[in-house]
Parts: structure tokens; C-alpha cells; sequence
């Protein structure tokens, strides 16, 4: 088979892996979708009407659809994909629970500003009953809830602890001296615990280089995230690598780099060589959306002066709109690239 043959083989097997994977994404959010319907929903709801907790339509989006949705198809599925399997109806009703009060306890730290030894004595539920919002008792209920089916194990308790602790301190992204490095540091240490945290409650022995590549993959999440929420970040006074950098193109090479790394670190797996291919292109499918969102954002090197006033910086600038089909379709070829910078 030629050079340019050969190309085109692979490249044609790589585009049926990615559209397979992407099948199996709808699929996979479609079950889970059934899942918080008949399962979650009706516990959320309970512990709310029990304790009078009448959440916003937006706190309502995060703990009943968007965190239980997310950290079980993109997070954990991803990480099991190495080891071959996907998740357990246990380990699903375990990440449920712990996404449902993971979010309720980020609103204590990054919205309601509690102080860290207020946050111990509600995470310890040592906080005097008369001090207990409704959000907190309904925090207590599915963090009880969890603990009926799952038993704390060191890795649990040391990922959870680091978690925490490294919330709290990405408050300092809300201040604007804070440096590049800082930002990233932060998103790296305290996505790449969060990351750990939901490994922790699945039924696997991680090896050091599974855990590595886990918490390199928080890291790659948050700048994706980043990406995408670049216009509420800055509404809400925080400061991202996206504002830190000195051009978005900057920012397009931090990215790239932090997904090769990602890369390298699942290939260091000790897993048979289809299983880490497999996590890679899958992952791919959704970091391809970052890369998306990146493209997007660049044109405000050419339009904006430097230094950017990002206060002034026009919402459809900042906002990468997937109601046209064309960015669906870079979606697809970011995809592709990321997949063969995978086997590089």
C-alpha cells in the first residue's frame, strides 16, 4: 500500500471510529437521561420539598441535569474506557448523588462566599441545626444518601479533601493581578482532584498512570470549559486563562499542549493499546468542541486594540453559537486532528 494510500486509509477509519464514538455518546446521554428522570429526580425532589428548598431555575439545570448528565457520559465513562467497561447501575446511582451535592457545596464556596471552617462543620455536619439553610440540609441528605451506598476510602477522602481545599482557593481568580501561571496552576490542581473525586467512588484500583492521566483530563475539561463560558466568566468577575494570555492564540497553543499531554499520559497506561486509543478518540469528541470555541474567540486578536478591553468585547465575540451547523462541522474535524496527534 503507498504513502498517500495509506493516508487515506486511516484517515477513512478514523472518520467511522469518530462517528461511532459520537453515536455512542447520544446513546450513552439518552440512558442517562432516563436514568435522572426515574432515579435521581425523584430523590432530588424529595430531599427539596422535605426541606423547603425551592431552587433557582439555574440552580435547578445544575444539580438536575447538567452535572449528573456531565460527570457521568464525559468524566467517568471516559475513564473506564481504558479498563474496557462502562459503569455500573451502583456506581451510577454513587455518581448521582455525588455530582447533586458536588455542585450544592461549589454554590457554599464560589457564590455564598462561606468561610473554610464554616465549610468544614457543614461537610462535617457539625454546623449548629439553627445555622442549616434548606440548601445545606438537602447538601447533608444526598452526601447521606451517598454514604448508604458507598463506603469512604482513603483515595476517596484524600481526593475529596484536595478537592475542596483547591475550590476555595480558585477564588483568587477573581482578582485581576492574578498571573497566567497562577490560573493555570489552579485550574490544574483543583480539576485535576475534582477528577480524582469521581474516580474515587467507582469500584477500580487506578495505578498511578491511570490516576495521572484522570487528573490531566480535569485540566483539559476546565480549559474547554473555559473556552466556552469566556463571556459569564467575565460578567462574573473571574479571570480565566483566556483573559490572562497575551493573545488567543496564546491561549489556542495552551490548550493544544495540555491535550497532547493528555495523550501521552493514557498511552503511558499500562492497558492494551486499543483500550488507550479508544479513550483518546473518544475524549477527542468532546475536546474538539474546545477547539471550536478557541477558533472562535481569535478573531478578537484582530478586533479588539491591545490591551483588550474585555468589558467592551461584543457578546457574539465571545459566545461560540452551535445553532450553526458550520461549527458543528470544524466540531468534527478538531475531532479527527486530535485523534491523530493521539497515535503520533
Amino acid at each position: 500500500m503507498c504513502h498517500s494510500t495509506q493516508f487515506l486509509y486511516l484517515a477513512a477509519m478514523n472518520y467511522l471510529q469518530l462517528l461511532f464514538y459520537a453515536a455512542g455518546y447520544c446513546f450513552r446521554i439518552y440512558r442517562q437521561l432516563a436514568f435522572i428522570k426515574s432515579f435521581l429526580l425523584p430523590k432530588v425532589d424529595a430531599a427539596c420539598n422535605q426541606f423547603n428548598y425551592h431552587p433557582t431555575e439555574k440552580e435547578a439545570k445544575k444539580i438536575k441535569f447538567y452535572y449528573p448528565l456531565f460527570n457521568h457520559v464525559v468524566n467517568c465513562e471516559n475513564y473506564l474506557t481504558i479498563k474496557n467497561r462502562r459503569l455500573s447501575r451502583l456506581e451510577t446511582e454513587r455518581l448521582g448523588f455525588i455530582s447533586v451535592w458536588a455542585t450544592l457545596y461549589d454554590d457554599f464556596i464560589d457564590e455564598e462566599k462561606w468561610k473554610k471552617e464554616k465549610l468544614v462543620e457543614i461537610f462535617e455536619k457539625t454546623l449548629p441545626i439553627e445555622e442549616r439553610t434548606p440548601k445545606m440540609q438537602v447538601f447533608m441528605a444526598m452526601d447521606d444518601a451517598l454514604k448508604r451506598i458507598f463506603t469512604p476510602t482513603p483515595f476517596y477522602k484524600e481526593s475529596l479533601k484536595l478537592a475542596i481545599d483547591w475550590q476555595i482557593e480558585s477564588a483568587k481568580q477573581l482578582n485581576s493581578n492574578i498571573s497566567l501561571e497562577e490560573v493555570l496552576h489552579i485550574s490544574d490542581v483543583k480539576c485535576g482532584n475534582s477528577s480524582l473525586l469521581w474516580a474515587s467512588i467507582l469500584e477500580e484500583e487506578w495505578t498511578e498512570e491511570e490516576k495521572r492521566f484522570i487528573y490531566q483530563s480535569g485540566f483539559v475539561g476546565q480549559l474547554v470549559n473555559d473556552a466556552f463560558d469566556a463571556r459569564k466568566d467575565i460578567l462574573d468577575g473571574g479571570y480565566t486563562y483566556i483573559r490572562k494570555t497575551e493573545s488567543l492564540a496564546q491561549a489556542k497553543e495552551i490548550f493544544l499542549d495540555a491535550c497532547q499531554t493528555l495523550n501521552q499520559t493514557i498511552m503511558a497506561c499500562d492497558a492494551p493499546k486499543k483500550n488507550k486509543l479508544k479513550t483518546i478518540r473518544r475524549m477527542a469528541c468532546i475536546h474538539a468542541f474546545g477547539l471550536v470555541a478557541l477558533e472562535h474567540l481569535q478573531a478578537i486578536d484582530k478586533n479588539y486594540p491591545k490591551p483588550i478591553d474585555w468589558d467592551n468585547v461584543k457578546r457574539s465575540d465571545l459566545v461560540t453559537d452551535f445553532a450553526f451547523a458550520s461549527n458543528w462541522i470544524k466540531t468534527f474535524k478538531y475531532a479527527l486532528q486530535l485523534a491523530v496527534i493521539s497515535e503520533q
